[in-house]
């Protein structure tokens, strides 16, 4: 089995190290990853400048761009071959909710499903690395699963993977979930800098707003690892009924002024 593994925090964060440590054991793996951190940054590519790969004294491979730019080089010609899973993380902090919609570790896993590469993106749910052995193992025990199970290398699939920062032998089973939500951000920061001009700083992430059972917030918070399959597909199937008589009155509205 041959692994590509990114993330978001940085070729250099506690996470990657750990989650690259752990699957080694059991697979042949590479690191692309990004150079600095780069939260938040989605599933955004770089295309107004050139892109640099390096590789560290340990053997991981850096990149100066976003994550999505890391596993984009790596499939399209870096690696020379392609990897049977793509595996992003471990993330330090929780990306459960309207976070998947931000995240850089999110978009680094997606972007290896857009290639039709199955990949999963894995998370601890507190920042600060605490427990990230036991996270390591949890996730290397998940892709050992999955290989016995053959769903690695076939049809693509794309899971994100939340796991609570407790010792492995406290984290409970495995909960398939779905996205919960949150609260919109917290206000934007305002502060002056040393020229006096206003700066702002994006606000934190709002309180989980839906956190019953059966979220990705409630799962964690009782301790399981929660797994909630993703797509790509943004269409709102559920509205198009509704869309396509609206759309088609509009359209009766703009044939007729310009047959007037």
């Amino acid at each position: 089995m041959k692994i590509l593994i990114s993330n978001d925090d940085g070729y250099q964060a506690p996470g990657i190290v750990a989650l690259h440590d752990a699957l080694r054991t059991v697979a042949d793996v590479e690191v692309v990853a990004p150079e600095h951190n780069n939260s938040a940054k989605s599933n955004a590519l770089t295309l107004h400048s050139p892109l640099y790969v390096q590789r560290a004294a340990n053997g991981f491979r850096y990149v100066n761009g976003t994550p999505a730019d890391c596993v984009h080089i790596a499939l399209t010609g870096l690696l020379g071959y392609r990897p049977d899973l793509v595996v992003s993380g471990i993330n330090n902090g929780a990306n459960m909710g309207d976070d998947t919609i931000y995240s850089g570790t999110v978009g680094a896993a997606m972007e290896g499903f857009l290639f039709g590469i199955p990949s999963i993106a894995f998370s601890q749910v507190d920042k600060g690395w605490g427990e990230i052995e036991a996270a390591a193992c949890k996730a290397r025990e998940m892709v050992e699963q999955m290989q016995r199970r053959n769903l690695i290398g076939e049809a693509p699939w794309l899971l994100n993977v939340n796991i609570p920062n407790l010792p492995f032998e406290a984290l409970r089973p495995l909960r398939l979930c779905r996205l919960g939500r949150r609260h919109a951000a917290e206000r934007v920061i305002e502060q002056q800098s040393p020229r006096g001009e206003v700066m702002y700083w994006i606000g934190g992430a709002g309180a989980a707003k839906d956190d019953a059972e059966g979220t990705d917030f409630h799962a964690t918070a009782n301790g399981h690892v929660a797994v909630t399959p993703l797509k790509v597909d943004l269409t709102d199937h559920d509205g198009l009924g509704y869309w396509a008589q609206t759309v088609a009155r509009m359209a009766a509205v703009t044939e007729q002024g310009g047959a007037g």
